[in-house]
């Protein structure tokens, strides 16, 4: 059977045999919201007790490109594992599936006589860019899936 460590992510086999025991340990997962970052590391607040934890950018569920796109004040799931030896220490992040940003300027292409939609390069306020339906402007409020980095709606 092949094991992550959730601290270290490395992978391991391991054989067991029917009468091995396993110490079952407990995941859970809390609501926090990002405050800043700070080097490799990004501060977030835990709303209900205002408990303010530090993280390493590598925990990120979804990696660099993820990280990328935090903004302030966005939600994020934070995964806590318990054990009897370290108790109770966060694991990973990760950001919602989708997000409303602003779009902070676009690159207009010239005219062209294409058929279907025409995409153009859309600049977030986080700085990170992406191709948005011709009919988006500076200013407006868009739905970004994070997972895929792609466009998903306007936000009315």
């Amino acid at each position: 059977m092949e094991l992550q460590d959730i601290l270290s992510n490395t992978k391991m086999n391991e054989r067991f045999k029917s009468g091995d025991s396993l110490e079952i340990l407990n995941l859970s997962e809390e609501p926090f919201q990002y405050l800043y970052s700070d080097g490799n590391k990004v501060h977030l607040l835990n709303l209900e007790s205002f408990e303010e934890i530090e993280m390493d950018k590598s925990k990120c569920e979804g990696g660099e490109r993820s990280v990328n796109m935090l903004e302030d004040s966005m939600p994020i799931s934070v995964s806590f594992l318990t054990t009897p030896e370290n108790g109770r220490q966060p694991c990973i992040f990760k950001l919602p599936s989708s997000y409303t940003f602003t779009v902070e300027s676009v690159v207009n292409r010239a005219g062209q006589a294409a058929k279907g939609t025409v995409y153009k390069t859309a600049t977030l306020t986080n700085g990170s860019k992406l191709q948005v339906p011709e009919f988006v402007n500076e200013e407006d409020k868009i739905v970004v899936d994070i997972e895929t980095m792609k466009y998903v709606k306007r936000e009315l």
